[in-house]
């Protein structure tokens, strides 16, 4: 699937293979400057099938939480689980930083990515009406949290017996 490669990070040097990708899932893409710009100061994750990028997300941080803000995968590479393997690893790099929660909104009729969101376990947590312009006229957002509790008790970590 990825060449037994799991997620890695991204970097500036991606912003032209990140925009490719960008422009085959969104009518409104972002541009090789913009993924640049992202590449800089926020966490972007990808995956790369054959030497390429085929599914990347971006997320950006803040002092207790991140937001998705976008994640995209070639058409050709979709049902693959490629986008949960990298929000699992966004999730599990959050979490070690000790961020609590990572929150998205998508198109309510985006039924194939709000099943990943299900999977993933991100929870939805409100609706904003006519949020997305569509041709045939708007389209509720529906915002989704995913909690980053800690996998096992926190007092567990500091055990002095733990080797």
């Amino acid at each position: 699937m990825t060449n037994g490669h799991g997620p890695r990070l991204l970097g500036a040097s991606d912003a032209p293979a990140m925009a490719a990708v960008h422009a085959r899932c969104f009518d409104k893409s972002w541009s090789a400057l913009d993924m640049s710009v992202h590449a800089g100061r926020d966490l972007c994750l990808g995956l790369f099938v054959d030497g390429e990028l085929c599914s990347f997300a971006v997320l950006r941080l803040s002092d207790a939480d991140a937001e998705v803000l976008t994640v995209a995968t070639r058409p050709d590479g979709r049902g693959r689980g490629l986008a949960g393997l990298i929000l699992e690893e966004a999730a599990n790099r959050l979490r070690a930083t000790g961020l609590r929660h990572i929150f998205l909104e998508v198109a309510e009729d985006n039924i194939p990515a709000r099943a990943l969101y299900d999977r993933l376990g991100f929870t939805p947590i409100g609706r904003r009406p006519a949020y997305y312009a569509r041709p045939g006229g708007r389209m509720a957002a529906l915002t989704y949290d995913l909690p980053l509790e800690t996998p096992y008790p926190a007092s567990l970590d500091a055990d002095p017996g733990r080797g």
